[in-house]
């Protein structure tokens, strides 16, 4: 039954230090800053409401979740002899931690970011509180001398108007012995204001939070929905951090193994989701959330260690064939990095394909390695990028791709039926921008015509070469932009192009392939630039230039993708 307490601050806090509150560990770690930290203690010494708190009871001797103590506390202060439960805080985290931090003031850096030690002190005048880096810490850290630190001190002075050697800080008003000593000690505070900080402790003492509190049986499925309701309206966990969740109570430590693969080139492109992702359709289900959290089939009399081998087995199966997607899409397709610009951009159209193109480069393993099913699926990789199949709704797309290609691959006569529509290519291609996902694509199709230099006439070397202008947008507006404008240079021969007229420049390169223009010609192909684009070229008509090479695009792509 779930129960709903008026729970005393400190002691709630007391709990924390001893070890009986702690964090999940799938739970994200601290992340406020001073000023969120400020609001919320101003909150409580005024008594506002700052949120209650939800706990999940769990037994000492059969945790639900590995447990983490909260930023701040000690291992050597855990003490849990008289504890039979600990409580997770599945909702409050950086409210608990952060009002932990300020009234034990732990001798640690505030965040990783952060990395000093933070006291939050009291001002005389207004009674207000604020935070600020620990001098004492700034002057250990750095071993400053007795001069630099009296110099730090004074610069907190000019910049809060109060010295804050003598002013009370948060760690007074933890209990009465703390209080006790900071008034004792300090005889030449003002009536009023020592009548102010009685009231205040006892303020503190007396402020309660609303804890929620989830009995121990309180089932898995009822507390990744709680997360879910929970995170619609805070910082929310994502779908990854959710799992962790999912499955831990089975033994699955989900951040384990994203550690053991966090060097795994794919995960530069996509997240660890996409393991999951790809885990979900090779059990054939659509890779929406809901699924990612049901890929463990617990029913059927499986024991655990069968449970656990077929995760781990399908884990790694599912990380083996991503890297070989990207490894496809960089290497097969011609999806490296360039220069466009003074960027360097992943020529990579839609990442979302390498989840689907991971289970089908399995099936077509599992199905002998065929040449046939190879086809089939380039056919499918390109018409979907032309089409521009991937620009949303990639989930239920991945997963109806998927069952298509299975479909096609188990009947060896039967041809592709995904082939797009090539003047709404032309169309979409002529309005794209030039880093888009046509964009890029078109790109890869130069690599793969293994496109060579306009002036030398050699093979490129993609990792020395940029993508640029033939018409300079210097001299033809934002209108040379154009998809159909741009291609593959040599670095060297893009310096020396520059912004030379079209009609100029193609003459040096006339000259450099020995005034030979059948032996231009090959190399202009190379680019997708038919004769009628070169003759547009010789009269520097932007306009007919970019329609002839279209044209020519066009038709190359329609060889490509015919299905014949």
């Amino acid at each position: 039954m779930v129960e709903i307490n008026q729970v005393n601050l400190i002691p709630l806090l007391n709990k924390a230090r001893n070890g009986a509150l702690v964090i999940p560990d799938f739970q994200r770690d601290f992340i406020w800053q001073l000023k969120q930290i400020e609001e919320l203690l101003n909150s409580v010494i005024n008594g506002y409401f700052v949120g209650s708190i939800l706990l999940l009871e769990s037994p000492l001797a059969n945790q639900r979740f590995a447990p983490r103590l909260l930023r701040g506390v000690q291992q050597s202060q855990v003490n849990l002899t008289n504890e039979n439960t600990i409580r997770f805080i599945l909702d409050g985290q950086q409210r608990v931690t952060s009002l932990f931090y300020a009234f034990f003031e732990p001798d640690v850096p505030l965040s990783d970011e952060l990395n000093f030690v933070c006291k939050f002190y009291i001002r005389p005048d207004n009674m207000d509180i604020f935070g600020l880096i620990d001098p004492e810490d700034i002057a250990r850290r750095l071993r400053l001398g007795a001069d630099l630190k009296k110099q730090l001190y004074d610069i907190y002075y000019n910049q809060y108007g109060v010295d804050i050697k003598n002013l009370p800080s948060m760690s007074v008003f933890r209990n009465e012995e703390a209080f006790n000593h900071y008034i004792d000690s300090n005889p030449s505070l003002t009536h009023s204001f020592r009548e102010r900080l009685c009231n205040l402790f006892d303020k503190i003492q007396a402020y309660k939070i609303p804890v929620i509190t989830l009995p121990s049986n309180t089932l898995d499925e009822d507390i990744v929905n709680t997360f879910e309701r929970i995170n619609r309206t805070g910082t929310p966990l994502s779908i990854f951090e959710l799992a962790v969740a999912r499955y831990y109570p089975l033994r699955i430590n989900l951040n384990t193994l994203k550690n053991k693969i966090k060097h795994q080139p794919f995960l530069e492109i996509l997240d660890e989701v996409s393991v999951l992702k790809v885990m979900a359709i090779f059990k054939d289900l659509e890779p929406k959330s809901q699924n990612l959290l049901r890929l463990v089939d617990i029913q059927n009399n499986k024991n655990k260690v069968q449970i656990l081998t077929e995760f781990y087995n399908l884990w790694d199966r599912a990380v083996n064939y991503l890297g070989r997607a990207l490894d496809r899409i960089r290497h097969i397709y011609g999806a490296g990095k360039i220069k466009i610009g003074k960027r360097t951009i992943d020529l990579i159209p839609y990442t979302s394909m390498i989840v689907p193109l991971a289970v089908l480069l399995y099936e077509i393993e599992r199905l002998g390695n065929q040449s046939a099913l190879y086809e089939k699926l380039d056919f499918w990789y390109w018409a979907n990028i032309f089409a521009q199949k991937y620009t949303h709704g990639t989930d239920s797309k991945s997963f109806n791709d998927v069952r298509e290609l299975r479909n096609l691959f188990s009947n060896s006569t039967k041809k592709p039926d995904f082939i797009p529509n090539f003047d709404h290519v032309r169309s979409e291609m002529l309005k794209s921008a030039r880093s888009s996902a046509l964009g890029k694509a078109f790109y890869n199709q130069l690599i793969l015509s293994d496109c060579r230099d306009l002036l030398t006439g050699q093979t490129l070397t993609i990792s020395e070469c940029q993508v640029d202008h033939i018409f300079p947008s210097s001299q033809f507006g934002r209108v040379a932009d154009n998809i159909f404008n741009l291609t593959l240079l040599d670095k060297n021969t893009n310096q020396r192009k520059k912004d030379k007229l079209p009609v100029d420049f193609i003459s040096e390169c006339l000259v450099s392939h020995g005034n030979d223009i059948n032996n231009l010609m090959r190399t202009l192909e190379t680019h997708f630039i038919s004769k009628e684009a070169y003759e547009a070229i010789k009269t520097n008509n932007l306009d007919a230039f970019i329609q002839a090479r279209a044209d020519g695009f066009i038709c190359v792509l329609k060889r490509k993708l015919s299905g014949d």
